[in-house]
């Protein structure tokens, strides 16, 4: 039985990945790393950091650290959020569901916390949940389940009967790692890639999302 429901953050309740793949792309073009635009997929759902370090043993550059291009990435994703940035279609409403339900919500997200703090500001989505978690400062982030198991445990439920809900494979396999259950909402193109079959669920858009899938 469901007792709690974490959402992840980029791409399943915020419109962003576009907002990643783009600075991702601008930065790393500046320090002369040749990706080409679709390239930044292949990280999709990871900590910036991770992607900064992924790419740094690929194309070594001259310059700023990595620390100092991870920030230079999150700074420019904030700033395209605050200018242009929207909720996912059903988001708000998904977050209005669980509410009613009266089932206890947390937010784990890979996101840095500087970041996940300044979209629930600027979403006025604070009040929704009762714990957020970033998995900024922890070893590993998604796929290791770890964000997942401490929203678990900031919301005092058992990870077996929380329900996760995700976009991407990386953060899909975090939440069955962490024996959830996970509904998963990937974008139109990556809805057919074979990782979501471990998902309990895939919906086209959180407009789908209704109470049985909740129960």
């Amino acid at each position: 039985m469901i007792q709690a429901v974490i959402f992840d953050l980029d791409g399943l309740l915020l419109d962003s990945e576009n907002f990643w793949q783009q600075a991702e792309y601008t930065i790393f073009s500046s320090l002369g790393v040749p990706l080409k635009p679709e390239d930044t997929a292949q990280t999709l759902g990871w900590r910036c950091d991770n992607v900064v370090q992924h790419w740094y043993q690929h194309f070594a550059w001259q310059g700023p650290t990595q620390a100092e291009v991870a920030d230079m990435i999150i700074e420019r994703v904030i700033g395209m959020i605050i200018s242009k940035g929207k909720l996912m279609p059903g988001a708000l409403d998904a977050l209005k569901l669980c509410q009613s339900l009266k089932l206890p919500m947390a937010l784990a997200t890979s996101s840095n916390h500087k970041m996940m703090l300044a979209i629930l500001q600027h979403f006025d989505l604070q009040n929704f949940f009762q714990a957020t978690c970033s998995a900024e400062f922890l070893p590993l982030a998604k796929p290791h389940p770890q964000v997942y198991l401490n929203a678990a445990a900031a919301l005092n439920v058992p990870p077996q009967q929380c329900l996760a809900l995700e976009d991407s494979v990386t953060g899909l396999i975090a939440a069955k790692a962490a024996r959830m259950r996970c509904i998963a909402v990937p974008d139109s193109a990556h809805r057919h890639a074979p990782g979501y079959a471990i998902a309990d669920l895939v919906l086209q858009s959180l407009t789908e999302l209704h109470p049985e899938h909740l129960r």
